[in-house]
Formats: C-alpha cells, structure tokens, sequence
C-alpha cells in the first residue's frame, strides 16, 4: 500500500511540472523525482586578507575563490531504493572528484559526507549529502601580491640554501682538521670564527632567514612600508656579512701553507667557503636591488 501511495506521489509531481528541469546529476546517478532536493545554495566568497595602514589607507589581498559547500537532502524510494542509496556511498568511499550538475549549473566536487537512512523495510531511504566544490583553478595565486615577494623569495631562498649547505660542510671540514692538526691552529681558527655563533656567515644566514620569512608571507612588500625598510636592511646586512666572508677566506687561502694533510683540508675548506659565500652573495644582491628599486632608492 506504502508503495502504491509513494508511486502516486510521484506521478502527481510529473503531471503537476514539478519534474520539469529538476534532473540533478552526481557523477553516475541522476536524480529525480523526490530524490531531487528541495533546495541548492551555491556562490562562495573571495578570501580577502585586509592590511590597515597609518592614516586609514589600507591594502587589500585577494586569496581568491572559496565556494561554498553545497548541502542537499532528499530521499530515494521504490524497489531499488536502497541500492541507490548505497551507489552514492560508493562514489563517497573511492574519495574521488565527481561532476555535480543541478540547476543549469556544473561543478567537480568530492564527496564531504553521506548518510542515509533505511525506513519503510527499504522503500523509503532519506539521505544527507555534503558536497566540497573544487575551485576551477586550485592553482591560482593571490592576485594582490606583488612581484617582489616572488623575486625576493626566489634569491633569498637560494642564498639561504648555499648558505646553509656551506656552513655544514664547512663545519665538517674543520671537525676534521681539529682532530689531525698539530701546527696549524692558526690556520683553524679563522674558519672557525665565519662558521661559529656570530661569525659573519652565522650573521650572514639569521638575516636571510629573517628576509626569507617576510617575503613568503605573501604579504605585499611594495605597499607595507615596514616589512620593505626590514627586508632592504636585512639583505645589505647579508650581502656586508657575506663580503666579510669572501674576504677572510681569500686572505686564508694565500696565508695557508701545504706542508701537511691538515693544511690542505684548510685550504679545501677556506675555497669552498668562499666560492660558496660568492654564490650567496650574488643572489642576494639581486633580491636587494629589486627591493631598493620598488622602494625608489
């Protein structure tokens, strides 16, 4: 009787234009009828990151689309209800991204979360769906930053890198040498002072790391006046350090003799500091000049 009754509830739904347009579709299953909700709120919101400057001015980031998610609710009936029901479980369980198409609209979506309940000895089955809507580009950037933090970035991570490499291997080295020399402490000691807590490459590598932070922010250096003046700073204060660098090591590789195997360790390692701290100098110094030349210096 149940059944009769729900098969007469849809038909009147037919006759009466209600199942005109109505078809929504996820992935492999159409929905009609009754199975189709009685409502869909699509749209979204732009992820807007708002700086305040002195003076009232302020700056405003856009992370771009977030669309909202979209809830439905409805219900499958008839005999094959409930294997229905379970073909969408399926689609949520294989966790991949299906093509939602309700309301003249489209989206590639994943499944958030599904239940649904078993009624009637499986005649009727209600279900809750949640849908995730991907973005259509998930791989667009903030358009509100600007090209500096990508070209301060780029140098300072690569200066980062040489830079930190360098003080490794370098620290290996005069391990090294610490433990065979005999009459070469004085040919240690200036590796030791680049390398060791605030020697010029130490000094050279927490600049960098402080730029590196401000400019992976994704903040927008070119319109934030204090993190521009910190980032230009802390960059000459990199590329003095990294100078200071190149130049001990230089005055070390013509002072070091090659009368023993310790000798020639020093020599290996005072070359590598400063062929690598040439290196990290130069990226520096292009990150510097793109920040002083936003700033107007």
């Amino acid at each position: 009787m149940s059944s009769t009754l729900l098969n007469i509830e849809t038909a009147l739904n037919y006759v009466s234009g209600a199942g005109k347009n109505t078809t929504v579709k996820l992935g492999s299953v159409t929905l009609t009828g009754p199975e189709v909700p009685d409502g869909l709120r699509a749209g979204g919101e732009q992820v807007l990151v708002i700086h305040r400057l002195p003076g009232g001015d302020k700056v405003i980031d856009n992370g771009g689309n977030d669309p909202y998610r979209l809830s439905l609710t409805g219900r499958f009936q008839g005999t094959n209800a409930l294997t229905r029901a379970q073909s969408i479980d399926t689609m949520r369980l294989a966790a991949k991204a299906v093509t939602f198409a309700a309301a003249g609209s489209s989206w590639q979506v994943l499944i958030r979360s599904y239940a649904y309940t078993y009624a009637q000895k499986g005649a009727v089955i209600q279900y809750e769906l949640e849908l995730e809507v991907i973005p259509s580009s998930t791989s667009a950037t903030a358009t509100g930053t600007s090209a500096l933090s990508s070209l301060v970035g780029s140098g300072v991570t690569g200066a980062l890198s040489t830079v930190t490499s360098t003080i490794a291997d370098v620290s290996s080295v005069a391990s090294t040498i610490t433990s065979t020399a005999q009459n070469v402490i004085g040919q240690i000691t200036p590796i030791a002072n680049m390398i060791g807590v605030g020697g010029p490459l130490a000094k050279a590598q927490d600049a960098l790391t402080s730029v590196s932070g401000m400019a992976t922010t994704g903040e927008n250096l070119a319109n934030l006046p204090a993190a521009l003046s910190g980032t230009i700073t802390g960059l000459q204060s990199t590329v003095g350090q990294l100078g200071s660098v190149v130049s001990q090591a230089g005055e070390n590789l013509e002072s070091i003799g090659t009368g023993n195997a310790a000798s020639l360790l020093a020599l290996a390692a005072n070359a590598h500091l400063e062929l690598g701290a040439l290196e990290a100098s130069q990226s520096a110094s292009v990150a510097l000049k793109n920040a002083q030349a936003v700033s107007g210096q």
